[in-house]
């Protein structure tokens, strides 16, 4: 009897150790952070502290649209003594991650930040492929409320909750890297994951620091064609068939190419091209919303990330939704003319026009909110 007692001590024991070496070993292996993200900023940012109460940030998006930062300071201003200032930190190269980055080394925030971007989210390597069902998983229990309100109080706990991931570094300088298809295919469901988890967290710094956050979406040039079509969406027939579309559009057959096209959409799907010619096909007859629904698709459908799709565009929604937070929606103000004529000066910037108009109405908004 007491060999028996004595060997099941030694089991529970040693069961026991085993144990706390692996938990010992899973809270070594893993950082303290209360957002799993796969990579780290291998570099700091300098104190900052906002010159002006309204802050643009963004990516080559946000940049290009605070060059109008002036007539959406007048707009605000009309019954002010003296004009507001707009400040911005917008940059070329600064995918979201970078941006917040940024944000977390304000030592003081400003008291409305607007946000343009979505652009460049591909542009550099956030996590290696190997550790995406890692990945997944730990964002999986970091939605669960219960979990993510634990490790805000006990923030010590992450590094025993999530699983060890080999995490990127990201150094100062963006170092961009060229995607073929099929790594882009592969990282694209991760990628998407990442960017919506990093506007929740713009969404919850804003909030913890009495910020009001503005979120716009990307408008897209919807006359610019995917730049790579995915093999596995094609075939040698669907490749003539739409030729052959775009010869009966030369041949001013609209109506029949329509027909063509869509009797095609129906048994090919996913095809970036087919995708595109139909919407062509749609603005040739004034399909306003057929048209602009299926070149949104065509851009999501691009096998080559260049620009902000429909899919950054409808995670910032689903976020501005979710979140109760203000949305002015560019890119649907500039589909809303798409059949009036051009409305993009190049591949990706939408006339100047649209963002004088973006900036009168984004002014309104914000003195409703300011109550000017």
């Amino acid at each position: 009897m007491k060999k028996i007692l004595s060997s099941i001590v030694i089991i529970v024991f040693a069961g026991v150790v085993t144990c706390g070496f692996l938990v010992w070993q899973r809270y070594e292996a893993n950082p303290e952070q209360i957002v799993p993200y796969p990579y780290f900023h291998n570099y700091s940012v300098e104190p900052m502290k906002p010159e002006a109460p309204i802050l643009i940030i963004g990516d080559r998006m946000g940049e290009y649209l605070s060059q109008f930062k002036v007539n959406l300071a007048e707009t605000i201003s009309v019954n002010l003594a003296k004009p507001i200032k707009i400040q911005s930190i917008a940059k070329k190269g600064h995918a979201l991650h970078r941006t917040l980055h940024q944000l977390k080394s304000l030592v003081q925030w400003p008291q409305i930040i607007i946000y343009q971007g979505g652009s460049e989210e591909f542009n550099e390597t956030k996590f290696f492929p190997s550790q995406m069902s890692k990945i997944k998983d730990n964002f999986n229990l970091y939605k669960d409320d219960r979990i993510e309100t634990i490790l805000i109080l006990y923030p010590w706990l992450s590094r025993i909750v999530y699983a060890p991931v080999n995490r990127v570094p990201i150094s100062q300088s963006p170092v961009l890297v060229e995607y073929n298809q099929l790594d882009y295919l592969k990282k694209l469901e991760t990628e998407l994951l990442l960017f919506e988890q990093q506007l929740v967290e713009l969404v919850n710094l804003t909030k913890n620091r009495n910020s009001l956050l503005i979120v716009t979406t990307t408008p897209i040039n919807l006359d610019e064609p995917p730049r790579k079509i995915c093999d596995f969406t094609s075939t040698t027939e669907l490749e003539v068939e739409i030729k052959d579309l775009r010869e009966m559009l030369k041949a001013n057959n609209p109506k029949e190419a329509y027909k063509k096209s869509g009797d095609l959409l129906q048994k090919y799907t996913g095809n970036g091209d087919l995708l595109y010619i139909h919407g062509q096909i749609s603005k040739r007859l004034g399909y306003l919303d057929e048209s602009v629904d299926t070149l949104l698709n065509s851009s999501a459908f691009d096998c080559q990330p260049w620009r902000a799709t429909h899919l950054q565009n409808s995670i910032i929604r689903k976020v501005a939704r979710n979140h109760q937070v203000i949305l002015f929606d560019f890119a649907r103000m500039v589909e809303n003319d798409y059949l009036t004529g051009p409305t993009f000066f190049d591949e990706i910037h939408p006339q100047n026009l649209y963002y004088e108009k973006a900036m009168e109405q984004l002014g309104l908004v914000i003195k409703g909110v300011l109550k000017l």
